[in-house]
């Protein structure tokens, strides 16, 4: 498509201070949409504590944390916790934005490895995770969940089994949460992106990200600014009567 004919991308202004005293935890920090999050949420008043398997550079003066956490571990969440509560004693949000590519296979021959090892990091993590935040934020009575899923999660991308499977169990995890939480002052959404300027969309090959490109009404890419702006919306007090749902963020892309 002729770039010319594409729209150009808004200026995402932060909104000072709506995120004033508030505690937030990201996951996946250090990549393309946890950072651009990080950043918004920063800019916006709030105190992130920004993990991932190894911890992310923190900047400069900030009052966050910055600390290495790997999903798949139960124990690792716990002290994660631990730290936060000891430190701030509240955590009024969270953002599950780790994720693995996972094989690029047909079905018939993925490997046992590599399906095991998506849907541990990209499903069961933020189990984990769920299991670690909810019981502070039910005491407090409030809090704010947002979950990194995928367009593949709602309608299943061709050599993609282990990746779009992760991503439709965790739709189907963070509905479930909702309903459980949904008295207790607790949203949990989804947000299922398309394609997006990130590591992650590096790791596929030509072929793959043309075709996937071309399913895209807008013919862009999304910018994770795009990503950030939606995320702190989601994760702010203004989101309150939005529980149990995946906003699609894909540049008009419809699940087929």
């Amino acid at each position: 498509m002729d770039d010319r004919t594409l729209a150009p991308l808004p200026d995402f202004s932060p909104w000072p201070g709506r995120f004033a005293q508030r505690v937030v935890l990201v996951t996946g920090a250090s990549g393309g949409l946890g950072s651009a999050a990080v950043e918004r949420l920063r800019r916006e008043g709030a105190v992130v504590v920004a993990t991932d398997v190894v911890a992310p550079v923190g900047e400069p003066g900030d009052d966050g944390l910055s600390q290495g956490l790997d999903v798949t571990d139960p124990g690792q969440w716990s002290q994660v916790l631990e730290g936060i509560l000891g430190r701030f004693g509240r955590l009024d949000g969270a953002l599950f934005c780790h994720g693995l590519q996972g094989p690029e296979t047909p079905v018939d021959q993925m490997p046992r490895d590599g399906w095991n090892r998506t849907l541990e990091i990209n499903l069961t993590g933020c189990l984990h995770g769920l299991q670690a935040v909810l019981p502070v934020m039910r005491e407090a009575g409030y809090g704010r969940i947002a979950m990194l899923a995928s367009i593949a999660g709602r309608e299943g991308n061709p050599n993609m089994a282990a990746y779009s499977v992760s991503k439709a169990g965790l739709i189907a995890l963070g509905k479930t949460a909702a309903k459980e939480n949904a008295r207790h002052g607790i949203s949990i959404n989804c947000v299922a992106p398309s394609m997006f300027q990130t590591p992650l969309l590096a790791a596929l090959s030509p072929e793959r990200n043309a075709e996937l490109l071309s399913r895209v009404p807008m013919g862009r890419v999304g910018d994770p600014t795009e990503f950030a702006a939606l995320a702190a919306w989601l994760l702010s007090s203004e989101a309150s009567y939005m529980t149990g749902q995946t906003l699609d963020l894909s540049g008009g892309r419809n699940s087929a």
